[in-house]
């Protein structure tokens, strides 16, 4: 199949209505949107890599809705919008053309699915793995833009649904907690918020580092999924380990005042299709720059980050 044709499939995808902010949409070198005056823009790009993040031989509808879901992840751990997306593609040489068209409509559909639809990006083939990178494009809530960089001591930490054992499939179709951040960011003032991609001890570092703060994490109070049960029969280590560490979770992990993360905890928050998902205090924040991982009796060991890493190999 040559380049163009796949191009003109992409452009029939596409081909309906077109969001009155698109000027210029796919089949042109670049999309040209019209952003309203004084808005944000909040922008983030990921990436999705053949025998990383997905393996050989998975469908190509996972791994296209994996890719979108990932990067809008990011987009909701910044309690914002989405707008729209672009994806570029380098097609591995197990990928025929079939497999080609189903990545590229798995892309689309999940970017509209997401409120975030496709609007142009790029398509190529090399002997290599396939990867698929997607940059998402949002506009700041109505509460504005939460970083990762303002947690205070004496928040609360807080997270959303349960941990662990991604592993399992759930890395391959979970759903970004974009509803939940927003409607957190309506209910709460968030002071800080991140997406637990790379494990819940590495992101919760992440965000002392970001806060010049230290974390207090008490290990009875994080939730463990099922899946990190399971997974703990097979490679012998505890659940909790894999709740700390095995990342790929896409929850939200965020800090916020006392008061206000008890009444989450008691009520949840709501989620897509009107869904109630589980919020659990699981820690709090701290003055210095230490951080420690709380046993049930009160003795306290250093938290480090073991969860992934990209560049150790």
């Amino acid at each position: 199949m040559a380049e163009r044709e796949l191009v003109e499939y992409i452009r029939q995808l596409a081909a309906g209505e077109r969001p009155p902010w698109l000027e210029v949409g796919i089949g042109d070198d670049a999309a040209v949107l019209r952003v309203p005056d004084d808005s944000r823009v909040v922008v983030t790009t990921d990436s999705v890599i053949e025998s990383v993040h997905f393996k050989a031989g998975t469908e190509p509808e996972l791994v296209g809705r994996k890719a979108v879901a990932r990067c809008l992840s990011d987009i909701a751990a910044m309690a914002a919008r989405p707008l729209c997306t672009v994806a570029a593609v380098g097609f591995g040489r197990s990928y025929d053309d079939d497999a080609c068209r189903r990545l590229c409509k798995a892309l689309y559909e999940a970017a509209r699915e997401l409120s975030a639809p496709l609007v142009g990006g790029d398509v190529a083939s090399g002997p290599g793995p396939t990867t698929v990178t997607v940059t998402a494009l949002g506009t700041a809530g109505s509460a504005g833009v939460v970083t990762r960089s303002g947690a205070r001591p004496g928040d609360a930490i807080c997270v959303t649904g349960r941990l662990g054992g991604s592993i399992r499939g759930r890395h391959l179709t979970f759903r970004p907690r974009i509803p939940e951040a927003l409607a957190l960011a309506g209910r709460c003032r968030l002071h800080a918020m991140i997406d637990i991609s790379d494990g819940l001890s590495t992101d919760a570092l992440h965000i002392a580092e970001e806060s010049a703060v230290g974390v207090v994490l008490r290990a009875a109070d994080i939730p463990v999924s099922d899946d990190a049960v399971v997974l703990s029969r097979a490679t012998g280590r505890p659940p909790l380990w894999h709740a700390l560490n095995d990342g790929e979770d896409y929850e939200l992990l965020f800090c916020l005042g006392v008061a206000d993360a008890r009444e989450l905890a008691r009520s949840g928050v709501a989620g897509a299709a009107g869904e109630r998902v589980g919020v659990s205090i699981i820690g709090e924040v701290v003055a210095g720059a230490a951080s420690y991982l709380e046993a049930a009796d009160g003795s306290r060991e250093p938290l480090t980050a073991g969860g992934w890493e990209h560049l150790t190999r």
